[in-house]
């Protein structure tokens, strides 16, 4: 039997994430994005999410080259996902996994990298 989607859902409730399955892991970043949006990642390739909702997007001025973009629901302003600036399918998607209900990551591995050690 597999597991249920889960829905990720932003403070307004107007940005939803449908993903696929539980993730086995979190990815705490200490970049400085991550760090002042409080953002923790989920991966999915992109056939497996749907989103819905309006999205405002933001772009790294500091990556060099930029690939991903930032999107934060349009109404509450809350970080959502990542989608790489390359065409889709995308392999990996990036999903705030701060929009999940706490209590269904609490058995999940938590993996923590050093981001601010990246070159930008």
């Amino acid at each position: 039997m597999s597991e249920p989607a889960l829905v990720a859902s932003c403070h307004c409730g107007r940005a939803r994430i449908t993903l696929p399955r539980r993730p086995d892991q979190v990815t705490q970043c200490n970049c400085s994005l991550c760090t002042k949006t409080g953002f923790l990642g989920v991966y999915f390739p992109s056939e497996e999410l749907h989103i819905e909702g309006e999205f405002d997007s933001y772009v790294r001025s500091d990556s060099n080259p930029a690939y991903i973009a930032q999107q934060r629901c349009r109404h509450c302003g809350i970080l959502t996902h990542w989608v790489p600036l390359a065409d889709p399918p995308h392999e990996r998607m990036g999903v705030n996994a701060r929009l999940l209900e706490p209590e269904l990551l609490e058995s999940v591995t938590v993996v923590e990298i050093d981001g601010r050690s990246w070159p930008a």
